[in-house]
């Protein structure tokens, strides 16, 4: 059987060096097939990465996420075009890794790299920012992967951009120029060999400094080797990719298109309905192929295909004339301020048309999801229908007013019954704005931060890539005015940068990461992805202290107009950035980590975290942290059945006597309890004279609380 399509496509295009993996366990050197002579030193093996696995194209290398291999390659990604090919099949259960990057020799983050992200996503970091395929790796399955850099753009008068091509399909893109490096290129880690390990089969690996969707460099596409390089690809490794239906259900005689993507080296292609196979070979050109369909019945169609690499079968049903299911219809909250924003997701099987009323209408019929706004309490109906009627589901949303409306999230940590025993941080501004724990995050009800009215727990980050998750919260976007306020402790950092609060993406002028300075003497510092600005003071200090974030247009809307408070005061900018706020809204609001770039998890605890949608005033924000003045008195008198004298009472936090006189004469009061306390996070409290009033000589009772001494 020859397997020579791919290799032979890679080969054609010169590449600086092409690493197959075909290698079996044991062997002491890893072969570069592109004729340069850059083989790999594979003598003393790190880690326990596997030579000789099966995978999609003769043989694998199976990385477990402990291992990196150092290659002898040197390509400065800043000088000039290049492509980074790939044939892998990630570990979808694990994230953040890294199949290839390149080292810097010097100082500085230089590098290019191709990265599985922790939601298995094909991913680029270079430049400070991360670009995105929008691809997620499936279980299972192997892809081909071409990552492409256009740095000749530059001599045209254009724009240098990143490009991923998955599958044979173009992907994301990025307007991202790498930094300068000089160092060599690794296999299954990051640049320092020593994180963001790798998991999963690597089967082929090549470098090139050209272009493969423009080999010549002039700017048009015509010439491209992409579509080549996966049709070899396909050749090599599959019989047939997928079948499909644009439609899983059909009334009857209503029409319905298969589609399919295979080999293009077939010798036979069927399409078998149960009545016998049909030819479709014909229908087939550059691997994809389709046929319209009209079946009576429910009907199982069956693609046979024989190639290179053996015959295989795949099925698709599609089904007639049975009812519609909703099989999920469901809201992310149910809950929300008046002007929230809430998810409806939904689940039909057999639909032919489905919507959703109060103002969403038609949607797609199998499944999805849509954001609307609610200002008023809501029941939204699902309809399903097909030619056996009608089916319907509903969710219902209920509104709930808040003093701020501005305060668009608030977490106070801790203070709701319960919520120091679980792995969720409670939202005081609703459901839509819990988080979840990720890592080792966890309550600390020992160490709560000094917040006026008090506290319970404070949050408690150990850099270990533990964080809070808000996942149905994606921040505040563009350039509109916000506020980040929370009480902050911790001392030397686990990790460079640091990460406190952020949101957005890693395009240039698109993140919003609030970190501690780790570079200079652990002040606070907001970046955008492009440049930051730096406050003064150091908050490394272990001590608690409350930090402020103010962006308002009125002043200006890059990161150079933003407003830092430390404890109340207006804290001066030591670093000024020159980039413009423009945050997306795609990724969650994430505290002790940023959305967008690895390794920046918070050593640390925080407390009474907040979110405004305005900029607070230089007076507001010392107010969040001015001791609350709470007059100290007997609000409520009631006595019960049983003759006992029930009190309602204000106060700071803290313990009391509870006294009695019978004339308020000074000598006159006499202890009933020392020990009734109002709660941290609490400004009343009740307590109960069981002790006085019972008695029946008691006809006249005066009450005063007193704190404890």
């Amino acid at each position: 059987m020859a397997q020579a399509d791919f290799s032979g496509a890679v080969i054609a295009d010169e590449p600086l060096v092409f690493y197959r993996f075909e290698e079996d366990a044991g062997a002491t050197t890893l072969a570069d097939s592109s004729g340069n002579d850059l083989n790999i030193d594979y003598s003393t093996p790190l880690g326990t990465t596997v030579l000789g696995e099966s995978a999609a194209i003769g043989k694998g290398a199976l990385f477990q996420a402990d291992a990196s291999i150092f290659t002898p390659l040197m390509l400065d990604p800043s000088v000039g075009d290049f492509t980074i090919e790939a044939v892998l099949k990630p570990d979808a259960t694990l994230g953040d890794g890294v199949p290839l990057a390149n080292q810097d020799g010097t100082t500085g983050p230089g590098r290019s790299n191709l990265v599985v992200n922790a939601a298995s996503n094909y991913t680029t970091f270079s430049g400070g920012a991360t670009t995105n395929s929008g691809v997620t790796a499936l279980a299972d399955s192997f892809d081909h992967v071409v990552l492409t850099y256009d740095q000749s753009a530059s001599l045209e008068a254009g724009t240098p951009t990143f490009r991923f091509y998955v599958n044979g399909e173009a992907a994301g893109t990025s307007e991202v120029i790498p930094e300068a490096a000089n160092g060599n290129w690794i296999i299954g880690s990051n640049k320092n060999q020593a994180t963001q390990f790798f998991a999963g089969i690597l089967d082929e690996i090549a470098i090139y400094d050209k272009r493969l969707d423009d080999p010549d460099g002039d700017g048009d596409v015509a010439d491209s080797r992409v579509t080549a390089h996966y049709k070899g690809f396909l050749a090599d490794s599959d019989t047939l990719v997928t079948l499909a239906s644009d439609f899983d259900y059909r009334d009857s005689g209503q029409s319905a298109e298969l589609t399919w993507l295979v080999s293009p080296a077939l010798t036979s292609l069927t399409i078998d309905d149960g009545n016998g196979p049909l030819d479709v070979l014909p229908n087939t050109t550059d691997c994809l192929g389709s046929l319209i369909v009209s079946p009576t019945a429910s009907t199982t169609y069956t693609l046979t295909g024989v190639g290179p690499v053996g015959s295989e079968s795949l099925e698709v049903l599609v089904t007639v004339d049975e009812p519609a299911v909703i099989d999920r219809f469901t809201t992310s909250i149910d809950n929300v301020p008046k002007g929230g924003a809430i998810t409806l997701s939904w689940q039909v099987t057999n639909g032919t048309t489905v919507e959703i009323d109060n103002g969403v209408g038609p949607v797609d019929p199998i499944s999805g999801s849509v954001e609307v706004v609610v200002d008023a309490d809501t029941t939204y109906t699902l309809s399903a229908t097909n030619s056996q009627g009608t089916e319907t589901g509903q969710v219902v949303i209920s509104i709930f007013t808040v003093d701020d409306p501005t305060l668009i999230a608030h977490w106070k940590v801790g203070e709701t019954a319960g919520e120091t025993g679980g792995t969720t941080l409670l939202a005081e501004t609703g459901e839509m704005f819990h988080g979840n724990f990720v890592g080792t995050t966890a309550f600390d009800t020992t160490d709560p931060a000094p917040v006026p009215g008090g506290s319970t727990a404070s949050i408690s980050f150990d850099g270990a890539n533990s964080w809070v998750e808000i996942t149905n919260f994606t921040g505040i976007g563009g350039s509109a005015a916000r506020t980040l306020a929370f009480w902050f402790k911790g001392g030397a950092q686990t990790n460079n940068h640091a990460t406190l609060v952020g949101w957005g993406t890693g395009g240039t002028t698109n993140r919003f990461d609030t970190r501690i300075n780790t570079a200079g003497i652990g002040q606070i510092r907001t970046e955008v992805a492009g440049s930051g600005s730096n406050a003064t003071t150091t908050i490394t200090d272990d001590v608690w202290h409350h930090c402020a974030v103010v962006v308002d247009p009125s002043v200006g809307t890059t990161i150079g107009d933003i407003q830092f408070y430390l404890d109340g005061v207006l804290d001066p900018l030591t670093v000024s950035g020159g980039t413009a706020i423009n945050t997306t809204t795609t990724n969650p609001v994430l505290i002790g980590y940023s959305p967008g770039i690895a390794n920046r998890a918070l050593t640390g605890k925080m407390d009474d975290i907040r979110i405004y949608s305005r900029a607070l005033t230089a007076a507001e924000i010392e107010a969040l942290i001015t001791p609350l003045d709470v007059t100290l008195e007997i609000t409520g008198i009631r006595r019960l059945e049983n003759g006992y004298v029930e009190l309602t009472w204000t106060g700071a936090p803290g313990e009391y006597f509870l006294e009695y006189s019978s004339d308020l004469t000074g000598e006159s009061w006499s202890e009933i309890s020392d020990s009734e306390v109002i709660e941290e996070g609490q400004t009343t409290a009740t307590s109960v004279d069981d002790f006085i009033a019972p008695n029946a000589e008691s006809t006249r009772i005066f009450y005063r609380f007193r704190p404890a001494e």
